[in-house]
């Protein structure tokens, strides 16, 4: 079935209106929605609903809304703070930390990051994140989609990333402690942020100041990862041992 992103305030009673020139131009003139198809619309922000439309014109779509739906909560909520590396390899990052469910994505400065967008570009970088994550969640069937910060330097986000989760980071800079016994010992509900450094990892003091903060060092094995696969084998790991510890509780 046809899946589209709509702003809550889209939503009227039983009713839901699409007027987004950019959202109804694909769905009237590319897929050929007409009166009478199914549609099912999710809100980015945990709800969804099932509707068929019921009016066409070139200004609005109009759907009755049949049947509502809201996602539950996670059993871990996911922050992935990721170093900056070739903007297409990020966006390819940010596709796959949709589809493993990350709420939030902090794009990260660090002292090895090569890839350093000026301001204005970097605002029109998130909005380019901000789209391919909406791609993302459409296709995969999620009802929320996660939120895109701007770029943030490493000794600044550090403390406050801190502060709100329990902060995993992979890196070959320290001695660190497997992957898998890191995240075992995360408790069912735990906040929980993916740190991921650049190609040339995370310097010795990156490290130490992680440290400091609570963070704990892991490793991903004996091997070198690129940036983006060290993302996606942190994530999944994760969020396997989510799923496995909110079976066991149940």
């Amino acid at each position: 079935m046809r899946r589209v992103v709509i702003p809550p305030a889209a939503v009227q009673r039983d009713r839901i209106t699409i007027d987004d020139p950019g959202e109804l131009h694909h769905l009237l003139h590319v897929l050929r929605v007409k009166v009478g198809d199914p549609l099912d619309c999710f809100d980015a922000h945990g709800h969804s609903y099932l509707g068929r439309v019921v009016r066409c014109t070139r200004t609005a779509l109009v759907l009755a809304i049949q049947e509502e739906r809201t996602e539950a909560p996670p059993s871990r909520r996911l922050t992935l703070v990721q170093a900056l590396i070739r903007p297409e390899r990020f966006a390819w990052v940010v596709q796959k930390a949709t589809e493993l469910g990350v709420e939030r994505l902090v794009p990260l400065v660090t002292a090895r990051t090569t890839v350093r967008p000026a301001p204005a570009r970097a605002e029109r970088q998130v909005e380019r994140w901000q789209r391919v994550s909406r791609e993302a969640a459409t296709q995969c069937g999620r009802r929320t989609v996660p939120r895109i910060e701007p770029p943030q330097r490493f000794d600044r986000v550090m403390p406050v990333i801190a502060g709100e989760a329990r902060v995993i980071m992979p890196t070959l800079a320290a001695p660190a402690s497997p992957l898998r016994e890191a995240a075992a010992g995360l408790r069912h509900g735990d906040s929980v942020a993916a740190v991921i450094g650049p190609e040339g990892d995370f310097t010795p003091e990156e490290a130490a100041l992680a440290k400091r903060h609570g963070a704990r060092l892991v490793s991903l094995g004996g091997l070198t990862l690129r940036s983006e696969t060290a993302a996606l084998v942190t994530l999944a790991i994760l969020q396997y041992e989510g799923t496995r510890d909110h079976e066991g509780s149940v």
